[in-house]
């Protein structure tokens, strides 16, 4: 196991190695420090001298630091591997090494696991706010990445007396970022024979039984504590935020202040708007977050794997893309008008037996354009659009089904006699195949709308989709008094709408399209929730329609 610093600037030095030496005596580990290089050309690890770098100031600040430290508690792997040393069990191992990369940020959360790092050291950085990949610092693209612990470090590790005053802060829900935080402080007491630790909880007053719930989450803090030879001192304050709590502690109290957390607001409002400082000593900060679980690493890596095998969509066609997914998926008139007249068209279809009438009205209706429009909002986390274009689909169905009536209704009194035909028949037993052909329409339409040169495809998807004559065979049975018939065509239509939008929301993930990232957490996860719900009940569309036999006559027979 290591402790691995990432050093990009001479500042760093003085405070990340100390911090440093510090976790990799409490995790009886080595230490690694990591001075990145951007270069093009192929990956390199090499050995980090100061006579070959006299010319670079951060590496002659690397080695002051080591300098400075106490040959008693650290040992120099090269001095070992000279034979100048001895391999010692109570002296921590450090080695220096430079990362020569085009990216040195990825190429060094790619070698996390290979080092077998335990925890990262980053100096003290203010995230981009909205930032992409593009706009993201280093240090950020590491804390968000890496496998591994994580810890922020701003200000200098305080020795003596000093020391022994150790804040905890935390809010929210108790998550593992907190209790590391508690750890970490522990271990930090010890190291420097405190006797006690500060916790501090945030909550605001937006409750009568607000204090109530802060002491209970306290308590649930302090279970964390292993060491019994330690006291952890408990208080809440109301506070709108962590920061504003904070400012109500004078900053004299303590001498360092750990934060777990992975919000990067939280993260911005500690190292830019929260003063702590005082005329004798700035208070350090830490912020620790806990390594990455092994299922959410295991899935960001078939994440790299797909999307470096699909073609990905850039920006430019990106922005064309939900410019005209917003456009064309909202109920209007013009949408309106294509829904009516391909029900129109659809039932005159549907009630002559005429498949080819049947599949001029899949190409007029407009349905699909919402449906890829869900499973795009689905992906990338897009509230407003998910709800416009599911108001489309659910009018666009009441429209459709009334239609249907209406039509049923005339037919019926200016044409008595009229029975179920067979392209009506065809809609009303829905099997396991109508399940995989709306999967892979989905796939093919979003496929299709985020590369420019496959447009010509969409009106075959539309064909294969086949939304609007299941809502006219609906209506239409209805008024005919085949309830088993109307309720077959209506779960057709359901499923069709599932599995559309499932395969919508793949292909989109596939080509890259990310979940937003929103103020306060890392990534939304309302989208996580609603894409399950849809695995869930294509699931048990699956299992309800598997005793179907496909290759039967569906449900009366057949054509008439």
């Amino acid at each position: 196991m290591t402790v691995a610093v990432f050093i990009t600037s001479e500042s760093d030095a003085a405070c990340l190695i100390p911090w440093g030496v510090h976790f990799a005596i409490v995790d009886h580990t080595d230490l690694l420090i990591v001075c990145p290089k951007k270069s093009k050309g192929k990956r390199a690890w090499e050995k980090l001298e100061v006579s070959d770098k006299d010319s670079r100031a951060l590496y002659q600040s690397v080695f002051s630091e080591l300098n400075k430290l106490d040959p008693n508690r650290v040992v120099m792997k090269e001095a070992i591997a000279d034979g100048g040393e001895s391999s010692d069990m109570d002296r921590v191992a450090i080695e220096t090494r430079e990362l020569v990369a085009a990216a040195p940020e990825d190429a060094f959360v790619e070698e996390v696991g290979n080092l077998d790092v335990r925890l990262v050291l980053l100096p003290a950085f203010a995230p981009v706010k909205g930032s992409n990949e593009t706009d993201m610092n280093w240090h950020q693209k590491v804390f968000r990445a890496a496998p591994c612990q994580v810890a922020v470090v701003k200000g200098n590790l305080p020795t003596g007396e000093a020391s022994s005053r150790i804040l905890v802060a935390s809010e929210g829900e108790i998550d593992p970022d907190q209790k590391l935080a508690v750890l970490r402080s522990l271990q930090l007491a010890k190291s420097v024979e405190a006797d006690k630790v500060s916790l501090l909880y945030v909550r605001p007053d937006d409750d009568e039984v607000a204090p109530q719930i802060a002491e209970q989450h306290l308590q649930q803090l302090v279970k964390t504590k292993q060491d019994k030879s330690l006291e952890i001192v408990p208080r809440s304050i109301l506070a709108d935020s962590l920061c504003d709590g904070l400012r109500q502690i004078p900053g004299s109290e303590f001498d360092v202040l750990l934060v777990g957390t992975r919000k990067e607001k939280v993260i911005r409002s500690l190292f830019l708007d929260l003063d702590l400082g005082t005329e004798e000593r700035d208070p350090a900060i830490l912020v620790v977050r806990a390594a990455v679980p092994l299922t959410v690493r295991a899935w960001g890596g078939v994440t790299v794997w797909v999307r470096s095998k699909v073609p990905q969509i850039d920006r430019e066609r990106r922005v064309k893309l939900v410019d005209d997914l917003q456009v064309n998926s909202q109920f209007n008139f013009d949408f309106g008008a294509l829904i009516s007249l391909s029900t129109l068209i659809a039932s005159l279809g549907l009630v002559r037996n005429s498949g080819a009438v049947v599949i001029g009205a899949m190409l007029v209706a407009p349905l699909m354009t919402p449906l890829v429009a869900v499973g795009f909002a689905l992906v990338q986390g897009n509230l407003k659009l998910i709800r416009s274009a599911l108001k489309s689909v659910v009018l666009g169905f009441a429209v459709a089904l009334l239609i249907g009536v209406l039509i049923g209704l005339m037919l019926r009194l200016f044409a008595p006699g009229l029975e179920i035909s067979g392209q009506m028949y065809e809609r009303g037993s829905p099997n396991f195949l109508d399940l995989v052909v709306a999967l892979a329409s989905g796939v093919a339409a979003a496929y299709a709308m985020g590369r420019p040169n496959l447009i010509s495809a969409l009106p075959g998807v539309a064909i294969a989709a086949a939304l609007v004559p299941p809502v006219a065979t609906s209506g239409l049975a209805l008024t005919m008094g085949d309830l088993t018939l109307a309720g077959g065509a209506s779960l057709l239509f359901f499923t069709n709408i599932i599995a559309i939008v499932l395969g919508t929301a793949i292909t989109f993930w596939c080509v890259g399209i990310s979940t937003r990232i929103s103020e306060g957490r890392s990534t939304q996860i309302w989208p996580r929730y609603c894409l399950i719900g849809f695995v869930i009940l294509s699931v048990l569309l699956t299992l309800e329609m598997w005793n179907f036999n496909p290759l039967a006559e569906p449900y009366g027979g057949g054509s008439k």
